[in-house]
């Protein structure tokens, strides 16, 4: 009977370890992969983080804008656009509007405003913008009717 004792224990430790082999197996995997996965996602987080910024996004066309005036109001108020974007300036309005930059900073920069005279009823201005910055505007008629343009 000690014979067939010992077999079976032969046996079952045979077998245990071919058991085993699969786990080590699946867990040597996921080691790799996981390193894998922190190789090249510190590649991708060090490009963002030092600016670099994917060719796709270099390629962004241009795009226009538009700012609406109406009933004493700006439409939208506040704008976000990229620097080589174009902002269209329409009067939706009854009576003629001048858009004029609220500082002089702006004015001495040579954004353009100075010079486009005043926009009729159911005429516009467009102008495109280079540099990145907040440009605030007004209505020269009327100083409380005002906007921005954030350029990124």
């Amino acid at each position: 009977m000690s014979l067939n004792f010992k077999e079976k224990l032969r046996d079952r430790s045979d077998q245990a370890e071919f058991h085993g082999l699969p786990w080590i197996l699946i867990v040597l995997l996921l080691v790799l992969l996981s390193t894998a996965i922190l190789y090249f996602g510190k590649n991708a987080n060090s490009q963002l983080a030092t600016g670099n910024q994917p060719s796709t996004a270099k390629l962004r066309p241009a795009r226009i804008y538009s700012v609406f005036y109406s009933g004493g109001v700006f439409s939208p108020t506040n704008l976000r656009i990229h620097a080589g974007d174009t902002v269209k300036f329409q009067n939706n309005g009854f009576f003629a509007i001048k858009i004029s930059p609220n500082t002089a900073k702006d004015q001495q920069s040579g954004v353009g405003f100075e010079n486009i005279g005043e926009i009729q009823p159911k005429n516009y201005f467009s102008y495109t913008f280079s540099t990145a910055g907040i440009f605030n505007y007004h209505n020269e008629k009327n100083p409380n009717e005002a906007g921005a343009i954030i350029i990124r």
